[in-house]
């Protein structure tokens, strides 16, 4: 199978896959969701992360995907006036904080997913954001650990402020990275230790109005 067949492949049954479990619900991380109002709207959105089951953790190890890679989030409730949603990778090399690796700008709905895929393709590492796709030089090194992380907290989405939805840190050696829980629920939170791994990639987004 050629390699634009494998990844044309990958994308449509990843497709499916979230589609068919866009209507999952389900408690994250002991947090239930917002409260709703008697007009059965919510006073604030909200983004979870979303667990694939049994039946789609096969058919994504089948082709030859990694679920560490697959960083899977859906929203609902987010008030109409953010009618845009923007995410972006922030970037960090050795210490030193890069441009956008890549940004997507999209229409926002009510409800909605984001999904953000990281994928190593010979000397190439290919990031995915909702269909956009990015392919980037993979660093050379002898040796190397790769450490990827999630915000499994329910995220609350009232304004048009940034949130964190994962990390993947890439460094030399032998040990994965230490990556803290408070840098997912305080965005004043500043873990220079984090920066200093090689390579540490944050998957950002916000919704905002347009």
């Amino acid at each position: 199978m050629s390699k634009s067949l494998k990844v044309l492949l990958t994308i449509c049954i990843i497709s499916l896959i979230t589609t068919g479990c866009s209507k999952t619900e389900h408690t994250t991380n002991g947090l239930t969701d917002v409260a709703l109002n008697a007009d059965n709207s919510q006073e604030k959105g909200i983004i979870k992360v979303i667990e694939f089951d049994d039946s789609q953790k096969k058919i994504i190890s089948g082709i030859g995907a990694s679920l560490n890679d697959i960083f899977y989030f859906e929203y609902n409730g987010i008030p109409k006036e953010y009618n845009w949603l923007e995410v972006w990778i922030e970037y960090y090399e050795k210490g030193q904080k890069t441009s956008k690796l890549l940004s997507i700008n999209e229409g926002a709905a009510k409800d909605g997913s984001i999904l953000c895929r990281f994928e190593d393709i010979d000397n190439k590492t290919r990031i995915t954001i909702n269909g956009s796709s990015l392919l980037k030089e993979k660093p050379i090194m002898e040796q190397s650990v790769t450490t990827n992380k999630k915000n499994v907290s329910s995220i609350l989405c009232d304004s048009d402020a940034e949130f964190l939805l994962a990390v993947r840190v890439v460094d030399g050696g032998n040990s994965s990275a230490l990556i803290p829980d408070e840098i997912f629920t305080d965005l004043t939170f500043d873990d220079q230790e984090l920066y200093q791994n090689d390579y540490v990639y944050l998957v950002k987004g916000r919704f905002y109005s347009k």
